[in-house]
């Protein structure tokens, strides 16, 4: 060797490097020697012989490029620092075992374990790197044939659907042992058809694809076509650009096939004795795989499997077409009896079941083989002895028993029937009975589910108390689908639910359930009922557990309650009527074989929109009993205000009328007092009048603001100078604390119209009282108050006096029209601010509060 192992040349002698070269010659796997720049210093025989016979040479780093070898994994190429002796030298690294393969320098193609290290002096300085490189190619190539061929073995003998099996095999090829797989089966007309192509890289499956209307030819010279013709595996270890040219069948098939780059190829023809039954064409594309007669021993492995399972396919369908023939008439009975929506049985003359169908089965509650060669008590129990004596009287009689209702003997939920009986005879010799067998339980419920609606609607209709109506809904509901039920309306502020009415089954129910109105589910709680009531949405409870009863519960004594009263299953229903929703109507069953399913919740429902359509109707009748007071009553108020004015100007105006026709002339100053007087009594006519006429205006939704900028300061100035008459002759002393400006844009009228109502109301309740009417400004918004120290407003009062036709108690209770102060919240509210009242914090009397947006 012409260079000097990589270690100090002060330590090593000339002596230890020949023994070190002598192992070398002697190891059975490849070594690489290199300094520390990279540069291969010394290598063994076995090395050589796995680069193909050569000396490896390589000066640096950078020169690791031209040794051939790709990732087997993903057939990417190796770059220079990917090398473990690449990795070795510049990272310190030890790799183990990095499986390449690679084309040696005479083109043969090996797979290798290679591992490296780095080296180093006494003092750490790095010397070098040592590779050892192990070919496992035999061991590579056996593996991946191995395996390929147990897989396909595994997916032949899972099906006799041999189209579908060999797409699959055709698959797993293009994973194991080729880049592309293309199957092609012959056909009854003697030619090849292409069946399936397959491309071990997704991204080239749609260029693969154009290959399929090119099936290999019979009648021309091909590997393919020589390969079906001799039935022997032809392998094609490199493929040529001139066999390319010799096997293309057009430019466009040629362009294409040299697009695709194949390398390497086997072609397998599927044979069983004579017959031919198809051709598997494995081919590669990469250069680290080129096939090689060792691979033709699997190949021709796997295609007798292949045809194995193949002819075992036809054979199993040509044996399944024979016994279709025969089994017809069979065929379309079972195929009768198993989609016949009615269960259907056959029984001999000991009574055991001989056939019998999917349904009568599930109606029994056992599969059919549980059935054969059993009787009817065997499968139903000791209940069922009746059955078998009606049986026996079809066989002795021969007479057919046709629609008799019969009833599930077995415990549990009550099933009903309509069965009919009949002898089955053979020459006049009984051979046993048939059965057909219909469940009616659902027609039966729903016959009495119409009964039930039906009376529960014309006991509903009977009364327009709403809590008498409720009362009914749970006596129609105790006893005829539940043990107890229960009825929660929600408050007609929407703050808590009432629990109106709780009604049970038997007295210990009852008084259970009656201390149960103590724990009512509070807001918040995530309750079903609350649930129910927030949500419109019922629910359902088939099986009520633990979990149901800690949601239920609102406190330990409450859940204490709630197991004493022993619920089994429960349903939650909302009572909705025209989109609201009024309360929760809740039932509950304490009998274990009666368990609440989803048409029981449906059935309820149903009830639940009657009753609330009922107690709707109840609380509209009563509304409607207190609109028509109330309209009486404005009527009355209505003609009484308007009347009074009316009638006093009629007497000034007669008055005048009388004095005028005398010769004697009037007085100036009686004639200014009674002009006055009309004049007063005239405005309040106009009065009553606009407030008529602004109520109108409010229902319609046609209110309408002319928006200015105004003083609202100088507006209550200006006000108070023009009511100074009315407020003298009430002994009403008005203080006006607006000194500041305070400017917004209003409708000046409206806003007028308002504090002539609040100073006209301390006037009339409050006379002789001062009043005070100051006007400030909170950032954006303008504060106007009105406050007297008259009696005060009620907290029941004071939302109340708000309300159209709403008036306050006292003396003067009947001397208004109850709309002033509606209409002014309404202005308020139009403006986009709010008019409220509210207790004095220095005395008596009451204070007005009005709030407007400045902007």
């Amino acid at each position: 060797m012409s260079e000097s192992l990589p270690t100090a040349p002060e330590v090593a002698s000339s002596t230890e490097r020949e023994r070190l070269r002598a192992v070398l010659r002697l190891l059975p796997v490849g070594v690489f020697l290199a300094d520390a720049s990279g540069r291969l210093v010394e290598t063994n025989a076995a090395a050589e012989s796995l680069w193909g016979g050569r000396t490896p040479r390589a000066d640096d780093i950078s020169a690791y490029d031209q040794y051939e070898a790709w990732w087997p994994d993903t057939g990417r190429r190796l770059e220079a620092h990917e090398w473990g002796m690449a990795r070795a030298l510049r990272q310190g690294e030890t790799v183990l075992n990095q499986e390449l393969d690679i084309v040696a320098f005479d083109g043969s193609r090996r797979t290798i374990l290679n591992s490296a290290t780095p080296l180093y002096s006494a003092d750490g300085a790095l010397l070098g790197a040592v590779a050892v490189t192990v070919d496992i190619t035999e061991r590579k190539v056996a593996e991946r044939a191995e395996a390929f061929i147990s897989g396909a073995s595994r997916l032949l003998a899972e099906s006799l659907e041999w189209e579908t099996t060999l797409t699959a095999v055709a698959r797993l090829a293009t994973h194991e042992w080729a880049d592309y797989c293309l199957l092609d089966v012959l056909g009854e007309d003697g030619a090849l058809h292409r069946l399936a192509l397959f491309a071990r890289d997704a991204g080239r499956q749609e260029l693969l694809n154009r290959a399929l209307p090119y099936p290999a030819r019979l009648d021309t010279d091909t590997v393919m076509s020589r390969a079906i013709a001799s039935g022997r595996t032809l392998l094609v270890p490199d493929i040529t650009p001139e066999w390319l040219e010799r096997h293309a069948r057009s430019p466009e098939h040629l362009r294409m096939m040299e697009e695709l780059a194949p390398r390497s190829m086997i072609a397998l023809p599927l044979v069983r004795g004579e017959r031919r039954f198809g051709l598997i064409t494995l081919i590669s594309t990469s250069l680290a795989r080129r096939y090689t007669p060792r691979d033709l021993t699997y190949a021709e492995e796997f295609a007798r499997r292949a045809a194995l399972a193949v002819d075992n396919a036809r054979l199993y369908r040509e044996a399944k077409e024979a016994l279709r023939a025969r089994d017809t008439s069979l065929t379309l009975m079972e195929s009768f009896l198993a989609a016949s929506p009615v269960g259907m049985g056959f029984l001999d003359r000991e009574l055991h079941y001989v056939h019998i169908n999917p349904v009568l089965a599930a109606i029994n509650g056992a599969t059919p083989e549980e059935h054969r060669g059993r009787t009817p008590m065997e499968v139903l129990g000791p209940g069922a002895e009746a059955l078998a004596e009606l049986l026996r009287g079809v066989l002795r009689t021969g007479e057919p028993v046709v629609d008799l209702q019969v009833q599930d003997p077995r415990p549990g939920e009550p099933r009903h029937y309509l069965a009919s009986y009949f002898p089955v005879q053979l020459g006049g010799e009984p051979l046993g009975v048939g059965a057909t067998v219909r469940e009616v339980t659902e027609q039966l419920r729903e016959q009495e589910r119409l009964r039930f609606l039906a009376d529960a609607t014309a006991r509903l209709s009977t009364s327009l108390d709403w809590r008498t109506t409720l009362s009914t809904v749970a006596r129609v509901l105790v006893g005829g689908l539940a043990d107890y039920c229960t009825v929660d309306i929600l408050t007609p502020d929407g703050a808590r639910l009432e629990r109106v009415e709780a009604l049970a089954s038997d007295a210990r129910t009852q008084h259970l359930l009656e201390e149960s109105r103590r724990f009512p589910p509070p807001p918040g709680m995530h309750s079903p009922i609350r649930r129910v009531l927030e949500t419109g949405q019922s629910e359902l409870a088939s099986e009520l557990g633990p979990k149901w009863l800690d949601a239920l519960a609102v406190s330990p004594e409450h859940r204490q309650l709630m197991e004493a009263l022993s619920p089994r299953s429960v349903m939650f229903v909302p009572l909705v009527a025209r989109g609201r929703t009024l309360g929760v109507l809740s039932v509950a069953s304490q009998t274990p074989s009666r368990r609440y399913q989803g048409r029981d919740l449906v059935f309820l429902e149903d009830v639940a929109a009657r009753a609330a359509l009922a107690v709707d109707n109840a609380w509209l009748y009563r509304e409607m009993e207190g609109a028509v007071a109330a309209r009486d009553e404005f009527v009355a108020i209505a003609t009484h205000e308007l009347r009074t004015p009316l009638s006093a100007l009629q007497l000034q105006l007669s008055s005048l009328q009388r004095a005028t026709e005398r010769d004697t002339p009037i007085p100036p100053e009686r004639l200014k007092q009674g002009l006055a007087s009309a004049r007063r009594q005239a405005d309040r006519l106009g009065h009553l009048v606009t407030h008529l006429f602004d109520v109108t205006r409010i229902s319609t939704g046609r209110l309408e603001l002319e928006h200015e900028e105004v003083d609202l300061a100088a507006l209550a100035h200006r006000l108070v100078a023009r009511m100074e008459d009315s407020l003298a002759a009430s002994g009403s002393a008005v203080a006006v604390l607006a000194n500041a400006p305070v400017r917004a844009r209003v409708d000046k009228l409206r806003v007028e119209q308002v504090l002539m109502n609040l100073l006209s109301n301390a006037m009339k309740y409050a006379p002789g009282q001062p009043v005070e009417l100051s006007v400030d400004s909170e950032d954006a918004t303008a504060v106007i108050a009105v406050r007297d120290w008259g009696p005060g407003i009620s907290h029941e009062s004071q939302a109340r006096i708000f309300e159209r036709f709403e008036r306050a108690t006292g003396e003067h209770a009947h001397a208004s029209l109850g709309l002033g102060l509606y209409i002014s919240r309404q202005i308020a509210r139009a403006h986009g601010g709010e008019l409220t009242v509210e207790d004095p914090s220095d005395g008596p009397g009451a204070r007005f509060v009005l709030r407007l947006p400045r902007g």
